[in-house]
């Protein structure tokens, strides 16, 4: 009966998949996906998140629990492929997706109890809405301005650079590079660094990865903990040098550019300040949180059931940063591929699969969005980790 299912499925979306616009491949030359299957996990040892303090609770990652979905680590070997033309190959890249869709979806229908924190007040927009890039594109995801108040008499105005974020790149080639587990081996960072913008988050390294994330960094968009928890050591390590940074924090849903910079959720501004004092010349931006919650409600008008009212993840954000100035934008393992092995980040040993469906941000949501934005085949996707967005084949936005 399995056997019947799933010869079901192959066909069903076989054919979807021949009447759908013709999609290609993001890559110039093809790239050995047959990699050594990971480290299979054979129980949930995480333990539970602390709040370190109360005002971190709301902001502290969950943890999701493994056994939830330990079936997607123990056998991907049936799923993996390097023939992207085979009739075997194509099957099981369909099977693959139909697994990860369908995982993404159950988990955006799940119920959440966020609470208010953020005091999201959410209506359906009463026209239709447009295509999902031309939506985002008009989020108008920013950096704040030196020239516009409170900041042309506000302190940190005087701290906030006149150099553009981009500087003057248009119509770039621009990746995002994911921090998740999954480029492990994946031997991407040629790929990577080909292009002319390289986006990274937080502290991700590329020292030590370069075979598998690239070493070229054009720009880092950092959370407000990043920023200001001594840990990640921001005023003295020089991962944050030479790059460009946009940091971010949410503030609440409706607060003015005042009331954010008086309540932040973490106050990023002292070692921002001091940041730019150090280093004057440094192409340091704030991003505006009032785009970050327009991002937010672009990804709830193209969602079709309610999402989580947490702000969207650092790589929704970049995403929204670099549509106006990317032809197309390469995102690396953001939509989990073939390689996923239940780790969150490359660069650490922490087992936890809220990194990869979501358990705090609307994960999910955005994930099944940047699917829908997506012009790659899906070999490219699934088995190579890599969407394409394009943006010089729109229409007028």
């Amino acid at each position: 009966m399995k056997v019947l299912i799933e010869l079901f499925i192959i066909a069903i979306l076989s054919f979807t998949v021949v009447q759908a616009r013709e999609r290609r491949s993001v890559f110039y030359v093809k790239h050995n996906s047959t990699e050594k299957s990971q480290k299979s996990v054979s129980s949930s040892d995480e333990k539970p998140t602390l709040w370190l303090k109360d005002h971190d609770a709301p902001r502290i990652r969950p943890h999701f629990s493994l056994t939830k979905t330990s079936n997607f680590l123990f056998d991907l070997n049936r799923y993996r492929c390097s023939e992207p033309v085979t009739p075997d190959c194509i099957n099981r890249t369909v099977l693959f997706r139909a697994k990860i869709i369908g995982e993404l979806r159950k988990r955006l229908k799940e119920p959440f109890t966020d609470g208010d924190h953020y005091q999201v007040r959410y209506g359906r927009p009463l026209e239709p809405v447009a295509s999902p890039v031309c939506r985002m594109m008009r989020a108008n995801v920013r950096v704040l301005s030196w020239k516009e108040p409170p900041f042309t008499w506000n302190e940190i105005g005087s701290y906030l650079p006149t150099s553009p974020l981009f500087g003057d790149v248009t119509n770039g080639s621009c990746v995002i590079v994911a921090s998740a587990g999954s480029l492990k081996r994946s031997q991407l960072g040629s790929f990577i660094d080909e292009h002319d913008i390289v986006m990274r988050f937080n502290h991700a390294p590329t020292e030590g990865y370069e075979a598998d994330v690239g070493s070229k960094t054009t720009i880092r968009v950092v959370n407000s903990q990043v920023v200001t928890k001594p840990e990640y050591q921001l005023l003295t390590t020089p991962l944050f040098r030479n790059v460009t940074i946009a940091a971010w924090d949410p503030g609440k849903f409706d607060q003015t550019l005042a009331e954010w910079l008086a309540t932040p959720d973490f106050n990023l501004f002292d070692n921002f300040k001091k940041f730019r004092s150090s280093h004057p010349q440094s192409n340091f931006h704030i991003i505006d949180p009032r785009s970050i919650w327009r991002a937010w409600t672009a990804l709830q008008d193209l969602t079709d059931v309610p999402i989580r009212k947490n702000p969207p993840t650092s790589g929704f954000i970049g995403l929204g940063l670099l549509l106006p100035v990317c032809r197309y934008i390469d995102v690396v393992e953001y939509i989990p591929s073939t390689r996923m092995n239940g780790l969150c980040h490359y660069y650490d040993d922490e087992l936890n699969l809220g990194c990869t469906f979501g358990a705090w941000h609307p994960l999910a949501a955005e994930k099944l969005l940047v699917f829908r934005m997506n012009s790659a085949d899906d070999y490219s996707v699934f088995q190579q980790g890599t969407v394409r967005i394009r943006t010089d084949q729109l229409e007028r936005c």
